[in-house]
Parts: C-alpha cells; structure tokens; sequence
C-alpha cells in the first residue's frame, strides 16, 4: 500500500500522459520530484528530430551531461535545410549518434545531401542493427555503395520506406562484389523513387526467396524493370495482405506486364494513377491475374480527362474479375477525379460508370465518388 498522501506510480504517469504534446508542461513536471521525472522525459525525448549542425551539436552535449536522456529516445530524424556539401559534413557524426542511443528504434534521413559513409567504422555501423524501422525522403547519397552499407547494417528493420532517393554513382556495374546479407524481416515496404529497381536488385532480392512483407505501397517510376517488380510481388506472394500500386500512365507494347498471381491473400488492392483516355495494358493485367479470395477491397482512382471517353477504359476486365463468385464479399471504390471540361458532368459519368459493371452494381458491392 502506498504510504499516506503519497500517489501511486501508475496515476502519476498517466496523469503526464494527457501531457503528452504540451512541452513547457512536461518540462515543469520534470523539476517537480524525481517519481515524476521518467514520465516526463519519456515525452520529452521519445521523438528528437535535428534540423542542421547547430542541432546536432547541442544534441549531443546534452546526451555528454546527461547520457541517461539515451534511454528515452526511440525516434530520431535528421534532416539539413540546406543542400551543399559543405552543410553535409555534420551528417557523418550521425551513426555514432545512433550508437549512443541505445533504445532507438526509428530512424528518418530527410532532405540530405552528399551522404557519405565512409568515415564510419564497421562497429559503428553495427549500432544500426537496432533499428526497427527506417525511412529515407528526399536522400541523395554519394554513391549506392553507401546505400548498401547502411541498409545491410540495418539488418533488422521490420519498416522501410525509400522515397525520392538517388545517388552520384552514374553506372552501377560496380556493384558487382557488394555483400550478400540475410534479408531483413520487413513488414512494411514503401517505395517511391526512380531508382528502386537497383535497390531491389542489389539489396534485398538477391537475399529473399520469401518476404513477409503484409503492407507495400509501391509507386513504380521505371517502364523498363517491370521483371523487377514482379520479382518483389513474388517474393512477398502470400504474405502481403495491403497493396497499393500505381505504375506509369505509358508503356510499350512489348514490355512486361505486372501479374498479382503470387498474392493470394490480399485483403485490400489500391490502384492509383489511371488516367482515362490513356491507361495502359498493365491495369487489365492486374486485374486478369487477380485471384485473392479473402480480398474485402478494391480502391481504383482515377482521372477522366474527358467523359465521351468513359468507354476506353477496360471496364469488362474489371466487371468480370469481381463477379466472380470468389470476389462476392469485395467492395469496388471508384474514386473519379473529373477534369475541368464541359462535358464532364458528376452524375453523367456516375451513370455511365455504372452501366459498365453490372455485376458488381447488382451486388451491391460499388462505391462511385466524383470529385471536381
């Protein structure tokens, strides 16, 4: 029992919860009493984020006077307003940071430039492995080298998203006698940049006969590495259960098609980036190849540059995909993005849409919204 006019512990921390996002609050409660010091600094430090050296530099004098504030630290994002080279050396300090925080658990590179990691040590680039979750947006490193080194060095990321991220490196026949690590044990995967087929390829293919990967988000920029992309929907095959996809609006006749055969598990199937006219075969091959009986739902977006051209689209793929009798608990979304021209009229194209998918309207089972 707690001793008379003394809080029980438990009150007290969830009392600091509702503090949780008012900073000056939680600084005063921290120089209250030492029972009241570990909530607040768990909100106080749990996420960190550096914009420039300034930053980091007062970052780590804190963490040199007081190197128990590592332990509350379980996010860190580091990113430089500014793009020179010069602005970039302070990076490099970045996974020793990482190595002092001994319960980081996400780490975020954002809008850097010229990321190098040579001057790091292997045993530095050892602490990376504790990381569970990594996200790169807006990376440009000096070669893929370096994005090698630090993705194989977190080998235990269960997240990872690489967004918008390139390198200097113009050819990559190099990269021949990089190492060949174990795969990491993603869940998550989201890949949105021009250069994902050579990270796939390099990374973490070579190392993945099987992914259990259960959510990727891929919007795919490279006409010509299609076999790539397959290559990943294979290797995540049963394991992934949310996919978001959007390909691009043009490819040549003679180029591979993405298949879904391998996901047989999907619950929920995003398609983005259609336009109408123009869409291209990739869209009739999704769906031809789209054999996912536990799928509860199938969200299509869409641009209609004009409504005469409603027709283009392959709605007879579509319509006969999900009357299927295996597809009878799925839900159609159609999300319609309407340019500005005269003929484009809400309730116009939501008729004529309907009309092209008689089995999934007799369901009951579509869902039409016009915006524009």
């Amino acid at each position: 029992m707690p001793s008379k006019g003394k809080l029980p512990q438990e009150l007290i921390d969830q009392a600091i919860d509702h503090l949780w996002n008012d900073r000056d609050s939680l600084s005063t409660c921290s120089r209250v009493c030492h029972a009241w010091l570990p909530s607040a600094r768990t909100h106080l430090f749990r996420d960190q984020r550096l914009t420039g050296a300034k930053h980091c530099a007062r970052f780590e004098a804190l963490l040199e006077d007081s190197p128990d504030i590592a332990y509350y630290v379980r996010k860190l994002a580091i990113s430089e307003p500014m793009s020179t080279a010069y602005a970039q050396n302070w990076v490099n300090r970045v996974p020793a940071l990482v190595g002092k925080l001994h319960r980081l658990a996400t780490l975020e590179l954002v809008g850097l430039h010229y990321i190098s990691l040579q001057h790091s040590s292997p045993e530095t680039l050892s602490t990376l492995s504790r990381l569970t979750a990594l996200v790169f947006a807006d990376v440009y490193f000096d070669s893929f080298v370096d994005v090698h080194t630090l993705l194989s060095a977190a080998c235990n990321i269960k997240d990872l998203c690489f967004y918008r991220v390139c390198w200097a490196a113009p050819s990559y026949s190099t990269y021949g006698s990089l190492p060949v690590k174990a795969s990491p044990p993603l869940r998550r995967l989201v890949i949105d940049s021009w250069a994902s087929s050579v990270m796939l390829q390099e990374w973490l293919l070579p190392s993945a006969q099987h992914l259990d990967v259960s959510t990727l988000m891929v919007r795919w920029r490279e006409r010509d590495s299609i076999d790539v992309l397959n290559n990943l929907l294979k290797a995540c095959g049963t394991a992934t259960q949310n996919l978001y996809i959007e390909l691009p609006t043009t490819m040549e006749e003679s180029q591979e098609l993405p298949s879904l055969f391998h996901n047989t598990n999907l619950r929920s199937l995003e398609i983005d980036g259609l336009v109408v006219p123009g869409c291209v075969p990739w869209v009739s091959a999704l769906l031809a190849h789209l054999r996912a009986p536990a799928l509860e739902k199938l969200s299509v977006s869409l641009l209609i540059l004009d409504s005469s051209s409603i027709s283009s689209f392959d709605w007879t793929t579509l319509n006969s995909a999900l009357s299927r009798p295996s597809f009878k608990g799925t839900t159609l979304h159609l999300n319609i993005n309407l340019a500005l021209h005269t003929n484009n009229d809400p309730r116009t194209v939501r008729e004529a849409v309907t009309g092209h998918l008689p089995g999934i309207a007799q369901r009951g089972k579509l869902s039409i919204h016009c915006f524009g």
